[in-house]
């Protein structure tokens, strides 16, 4: 089996880095990968492409090392189940309300007699020295987002449901549903963001949040969620493209 990177590096309370991906290029994940991030996650919800783009990133990814996170866009079992067949290890599922469809989304994750996975790992089982189908539920990792005000109430109960092995933060949907506007430094969000980590450890659930930027990562990091998101490779780009000219201008 490839190794497990995620589950061990939370063993050892070490924080990876993710890269967040919404252009969804392989070469741009070759590139992150030489940069030496951690892992990525492959945006399907607002990222660009469809399953080839998928497919390709996937492919990408693992040449380079990278365990791979897929954000399907919806709770849907054939884009769960099209994702980790491509070899993606993690799935992420946004706007989960409520603990019945945070049971669904482990459902469509593991194998039976956990959940209701159909068999056909094409790319999903390369690597792997032991049988996948029984290796393979203690493998993968369901992550369903905490970012509705359902999902917060009823915290408990999702952190709760065996096989949810993660959970992601996203303060961004979640300031919105707790203040009415896109703030992820209001009160609500702060105290919101304690809580999940803290009830998250309690469980022994993986934590991982996305951070707008720099300065707002730091702290999380420090905190000890176990894997932070920095960006996406978009605003990176656009943030590079802009400095680089304004570099020039201010030069000439």
């Amino acid at each position: 089996m490839p190794e497990d990177l995620f589950r061990r590096a939370a063993r050892e309370r070490r924080t990876l880095l993710n890269a967040w991906l919404m252009l969804n290029n392989p070469f741009a994940i070759e590139l992150i990968g030489e940069a030496g991030w951690d892992c990525v996650t492959i945006d399907q919800q607002h990222g660009m492409g469809g399953n080839e783009t998928l497919l390709a990133c996937l492919t990408a990814a693992r040449a380079a090392g990278l365990p791979a996170i897929v954000r399907v866009a919806n709770n849907d079992p054939g884009l769960v189940g099209r994702a980790l067949d491509a070899g993606a290890q993690g799935i992420m599922c946004p706007l989960i309300n409520d603990v019945d469809e945070a049971e669904a989304f482990v459902r469509a994750v593991k194998y039976p007699p956990r959940g209701l996975r159909s068999w056909g790992p094409y790319r999903a089982k390369i690597g792997h020295a032991e049988d996948y189908f029984t290796s393979a539920n203690n493998f993968t990792i369901a992550c369903p987002q905490i970012e509705t005000k359902g999902a917060l109430d009823q915290l408990d109960g999702i952190l709760g449901l065996d096989g949810v092995d993660m959970v992601c933060f996203g303060p961004n949907d979640l300031s919105v549903a707790l203040t009415g506007r896109l703030d992820i430094r209001a009160k609500e969000v702060q105290e919101a963001m304690s809580l999940v980590l803290r009830k998250a450890r309690e469980k022994s659930v993986m934590t991982l949040i996305f951070a707008n930027d720099v300065d707002f990562a730091r702290p999380r990091i420090a905190e000890g969620w176990d894997i932070v998101a920095v960006g996406t490779d978009a605003g990176w780009f656009s943030a590079a493209a802009a400095a680089t000219k304004a570099a020039v201008e201010s030069s000439s």
